[in-house]
This record gives structure tokens, sequence and C-alpha cells, in this order.
């Protein structure tokens, strides 16, 4: 029996798309192989998944439109 028998059919159909993209499956990959290829090795992934879901206490500030004090965008720099 074959692993692929214990996907669901979205899962085969992920993995099936990943094979033919020729993407590699970092889920099977070992820490040494992570850091060797530059990607996050299973601690630091784990960390970056914990930090995206801590809730944060502000929102962030959505400016409209230039800044005023920016002087490339309101054309004060352009030698005129």
């Amino acid at each position: 029996m074959s692993g692929a028998s214990w996907l669901t059919a979205a899962q085969q159909q992920a993995e099936a798309r990943r094979v033919h993209e020729g993407r590699l499956n970092t889920t099977v990959m070992g820490n040494r192989l992570r850091r060797a290829l530059g990607l996050m090795d299973r601690r630091q992934a784990a960390e970056h998944e914990r930090l995206t879901i801590l809730p944060h206490a502000r929102l962030a500030v959505r400016a409209h439109g230039p800044d005023p004090e920016d002087i490339w965008a309101t054309g004060g720099g352009s030698g005129e």
C-alpha cells in the first residue's frame, strides 16, 4: 500500500501539482538539507508560524495618498 492512499483527494491533487511543477517537498527534508538550501529549519518554521498567530496590540496605520513630507512625491525635489 502506498503512502498516497492515506492522503485526501485535495492532498493528492496538491502533491501531484507540486511534483509536476518540480518544487521540493520540504515536509520530508531534514534540518541539515533545509539549511544547506537556505530555507528555515523546522524550529525556525515553527517559531515563524507561532509569531504569525500572535494578536497585535495596535493596528497598522493606514495612510491614504502621498506623504506630504516626502519631497519626491510632492514634486519638491524635481528641480523646479
